[in-house]
């Protein structure tokens, strides 16, 4: 094991800003969600429109991830970073005037485009070393985690008391913000290990066999297969539980902010817990683990009339959330390696091809449970429990013991 070399104060400030820009997203994605449904409802929407709106938004970024990695790549994560900024922002801006459905499907399509995310989730990569990917992972899961925690707690009262359009001018502002700041401290150049302080001079040529180089390998295969689980699950269970404690259990936005508090608390808190020995456990066993959590207190939904108990459904979705917590840094974890083993050069490209496949797997998730939900309320949690068994089998049987 090579040598840990402590980071100097740029890189300090770097990671502080990056990671900043990742919660300030995570923050207005969650004030937006929560208001979500009251937006919807007053465009005279419906549950599966509300899927629409949601899952659009994850339908443009998963096309353009990929684009934007390797661009990234290429030409330097700070110049392609604005770009990707810029379109996020007026596309947030786009919603907050929307008048009627089609509107604001078309302006959430404009807001998804700007996809930033693999951009920042690369350069936190390019700070941290092989040997620290699962801490830097950890990081990155925590800091979009708290960001979307403290959306959840001010998100509610934002809906209530400045209106339900305001959610999203908010989340333009934040986003602002963020870009100032990355503006400063993000320099021009490309792909760079700054752990070591060396920059990447070996960079591969803008074209389709950088992906080909990666899908050769299984375990990349896997590990992408097991990430488009999580961003389905994550993409799903969160707008769909917000919309149920709405609308089936009729809590207002406080009441729904207050009883998601209490699950993403438990959830960032397993983040930090899985994070803190991914290192030392391995990706592939905190996966394991997880996913198992996912399937035990997945079961009881089977059995109708318990869940419809407001207290046992929420400690069921609780015990839920923690599950995937443990599994959400193991998943990004298990990539980043797998990458580093087959060529580290190409981890914008490796995230970037990860993340527009999850990303539309994140996106289809909405638009695939909001009509379940419409036939049957509980029904989406079957479709749960049946991909989180599928994972399961494909982690314990085909990702190697090494990892």
């Amino acid at each position: 094991m090579s040598m840990i070399k402590p980071f100097g104060k740029q890189v300090k400030i770097l990671l502080f800003v990056v990671l900043m820009a990742v919660a300030f997203r995570s923050l207005g994605m969650s004030i937006v969600d929560i208001g979500l449904p009251s937006f919807v409802i007053s465009l005279a929407g419906s549950l599966t429109s509300y899927g629409i709106i949601i899952g659009i938004f994850s339908v443009t970024q998963s096309i353009f991830q990929f684009p934007y990695a390797f661009a990234s790549d290429k030409f330097g994560r700070r110049k392609i970073v604005f770009i990707g900024i810029s379109i996020y922002i007026a596309g947030t801006f786009l919603c907050f005037i929307a008048q009627d459905i089609f509107q604001l499907i078309i302006f959430r399509a404009i807001q998804g485009i700007g996809a930033y995310t693999s951009i920042l989730q690369a350069t936190i990569g390019d700070i941290f070393g092989k040997d620290q990917h699962g801490k830097g992972m950890g990081y990155y899961s925590l800091a979009m985690n708290i960001g979307y925690f403290g959306g959840i707690i001010v998100g509610g009262y934002i809906s209530s008391y400045l209106g339900f359009r305001s959610i999203f001018s908010i989340s333009g502002l934040l986003i602002i913000i963020v870009a100032f700041f990355l503006f400063i401290v993000l320099k021009e150049n490309k792909s760079e290990n700054l752990n070591n302080g060396e920059v990447n001079t070996n960079k591969m040529a803008l074209n389709l066999e950088n992906v080909k180089l990666l899908l050769k390998n299984d375990q990349f295969i896997m590990s992408v297969l097991l990430n488009c689980v999580r961003w389905f699950l994550f993409g799903g269970i969160v707008a769909y539980l917000i919309w149920i404690l709405q609308v089936q259990f009729l809590l207002d936005e406080i009441q729904t902010s207050y009883v998601l508090i209490g699950i993403v608390a438990l959830y960032v808190v397993f983040v930090f817990v899985s994070s803190r020995v991914l290192d030392r456990q391995g990706p592939r066993k905190m996966m394991i683990i997880g996913q198992s959590i996912v399937l035990i207190f997945g079961i009881p939904f089977i059995i109708e009339v318990l869940a419809y108990n407001l207290i046992i459904f929420i400690t069921l979705c609780a015990f839920i959330g923690i599950g995937i917590a443990l599994f959400d840094p193991a998943g990004n974890t298990l990539l980043l390696e797998v990458i580093e083993d087959i060529k580290p050069e190409l981890k914008g490209s490796g995230i970037g091809f990860n993340n527009a496949i999850g990303f539309f797997c994140g996106a289809m998730a909405p638009m695939i449970i909001s009509p379940i939900g419409e036939i049957n309320v509980f029904a989406p949690f079957y479709l749960i429990l049946a991909l989180m068994g599928f994972s399961l089998i494909i982690t314990y049987n085909y990702v190697h013991k090494c990892y």
